[in-house]
Protein backbone atom coordinates (compact mmCIF):
# COMPACT_ATOMS: atom_id res chain seq x y z
CA UNK A 1 0.00 0.00 0.00
CA UNK A 2 0.96 3.59 -0.80
CA UNK A 3 1.36 5.48 1.97
CA UNK A 4 -0.68 9.07 2.17
CA UNK A 5 1.30 11.93 2.12
CA UNK A 6 1.10 13.87 5.41
CA UNK A 7 0.91 17.34 4.08
CA UNK A 8 -2.90 17.44 3.37
CA UNK A 9 -4.34 18.76 6.41
CA UNK A 10 -8.04 19.70 5.38
CA UNK A 11 -10.45 17.77 4.13
CA UNK A 12 -13.48 19.02 1.34
CA UNK A 13 -16.72 17.01 1.22
CA UNK A 14 -18.72 17.13 -1.64
CA UNK A 15 -22.01 15.10 -3.19
CA UNK A 16 -22.56 14.44 -6.52
CA UNK A 17 -25.12 12.73 -8.71
CA UNK A 18 -24.60 8.66 -9.17
CA UNK A 19 -23.82 9.12 -12.76
CA UNK A 20 -21.03 11.57 -12.31
CA UNK A 21 -20.19 9.58 -9.50
CA UNK A 22 -19.48 6.56 -11.52
CA UNK A 23 -17.60 8.91 -14.49
CA UNK A 24 -15.26 10.01 -11.28
CA UNK A 25 -14.23 6.63 -10.57
CA UNK A 26 -13.76 5.63 -14.17
CA UNK A 27 -11.56 8.81 -14.93
CA UNK A 28 -9.63 7.57 -11.59
CA UNK A 29 -9.08 3.99 -12.84
CA UNK A 30 -8.14 5.16 -15.59
CA UNK A 31 -5.64 7.05 -14.07
CA UNK A 32 -4.61 4.20 -11.53
CA UNK A 33 -5.54 5.92 -8.76
CA UNK A 34 -8.69 5.97 -6.49
CA UNK A 35 -11.79 8.79 -6.72
CA UNK A 36 -10.46 10.43 -3.79
CA UNK A 37 -6.80 10.69 -4.88
CA UNK A 38 -7.93 11.98 -8.67
CA UNK A 39 -10.11 14.48 -7.41
CA UNK A 40 -7.47 15.95 -4.89
CA UNK A 41 -5.19 16.08 -7.76
CA UNK A 42 -8.00 18.06 -10.19
CA UNK A 43 -8.66 20.28 -7.63
CA UNK A 44 -5.16 21.18 -6.89
CA UNK A 45 -4.59 21.46 -10.20
CA UNK A 46 -7.78 23.87 -10.39
CA UNK A 47 -6.63 25.76 -7.36
CA UNK A 48 -2.79 26.39 -9.17
CA UNK A 49 -4.47 27.69 -12.21
CA UNK A 50 -2.96 24.57 -14.61
CA UNK A 51 -4.56 24.73 -17.86
CA UNK A 52 -7.26 21.48 -18.56
CA UNK A 53 -6.37 19.46 -21.43
CA UNK A 54 -9.65 21.09 -23.15
CA UNK A 55 -7.79 24.27 -22.49
CA UNK A 56 -4.51 23.56 -23.93
CA UNK A 57 -6.35 22.06 -26.91
CA UNK A 58 -8.24 25.08 -27.73
CA UNK A 59 -5.48 27.55 -26.98
CA UNK A 60 -3.33 25.36 -29.57
CA UNK A 61 -5.75 25.45 -32.23
CA UNK A 62 -5.83 29.58 -31.83
CA UNK A 63 -2.24 29.80 -31.82
CA UNK A 64 -2.46 27.73 -34.93
CA UNK A 65 -4.66 29.91 -36.49
CA UNK A 66 -3.39 32.97 -35.69
CA UNK A 67 -0.23 31.94 -37.12
CA UNK A 68 -1.60 30.94 -40.38
CA UNK A 69 -3.28 34.23 -40.52
CA UNK A 70 -0.34 36.26 -39.84
CA UNK A 71 1.87 34.21 -42.15
CA UNK A 72 -0.82 34.06 -44.91
CA UNK A 73 -1.47 38.17 -44.89
CA UNK A 74 2.57 38.92 -45.20
CA UNK A 75 3.09 36.67 -47.37
CA UNK A 76 0.56 38.28 -49.44
CA UNK A 77 1.18 41.95 -48.42
CA UNK A 78 5.06 41.15 -49.90
CA UNK A 79 3.26 39.95 -53.13
CA UNK A 80 4.33 36.50 -52.91
CA UNK A 81 2.72 34.00 -54.84
CA UNK A 82 0.66 31.56 -52.56
CA UNK A 83 0.92 27.93 -53.98
CA UNK A 84 -0.84 24.57 -52.97
CA UNK A 85 2.36 23.77 -51.76
CA UNK A 86 3.35 26.95 -50.07
CA UNK A 87 -0.17 27.07 -48.13
CA UNK A 88 0.33 23.36 -47.30
CA UNK A 89 3.83 24.14 -45.71
CA UNK A 90 2.41 27.42 -43.75
CA UNK A 91 -0.59 24.92 -42.38
CA UNK A 92 1.56 22.11 -41.29
CA UNK A 93 4.06 24.75 -40.07
CA UNK A 94 1.75 26.05 -37.93
CA UNK A 95 -0.07 23.14 -36.62
CA UNK A 96 3.52 21.26 -35.74
CA UNK A 97 4.36 24.45 -33.48
CA UNK A 98 0.78 25.20 -32.13
CA UNK A 99 1.55 23.21 -29.01
CA UNK A 100 4.66 24.54 -27.84
CA UNK A 101 3.35 28.28 -28.73
CA UNK A 102 -0.43 27.19 -26.34
CA UNK A 103 2.13 26.35 -23.75
CA UNK A 104 4.11 29.69 -24.05
CA UNK A 105 0.84 31.45 -24.39
CA UNK A 106 -0.46 29.68 -21.48
CA UNK A 107 2.63 30.29 -19.43
CA UNK A 108 2.38 34.21 -19.61
CA UNK A 109 -1.00 34.39 -19.16
CA UNK A 110 -0.83 32.43 -15.88
CA UNK A 111 2.59 34.55 -15.00
CA UNK A 112 0.95 37.83 -15.58
CA UNK A 113 -2.20 37.29 -13.73
CA UNK A 114 -2.50 38.15 -9.92
CA UNK A 115 -2.64 34.93 -7.45
CA UNK A 116 -6.07 35.74 -6.25
CA UNK A 117 -7.28 36.11 -9.95
CA UNK A 118 -6.03 32.73 -11.28
CA UNK A 119 -8.06 31.50 -8.27
CA UNK A 120 -11.13 33.20 -8.28
CA UNK A 121 -11.34 32.96 -12.04
CA UNK A 122 -11.51 29.64 -12.06
CA UNK A 123 -13.93 28.94 -9.19
CA UNK A 124 -16.78 31.14 -10.87
CA UNK A 125 -17.15 28.27 -13.08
Amino acid sequence: MIPKPTNRTRRIGVRVQEAVFDRIRQCAANHGKTASEWCSERLSEIARGVPSVFEQALMAEIAATQNITITLLYEMAEGRKLSRERVQEILDSAHAAKYGDADERLKHALADMPETASVGSRARR
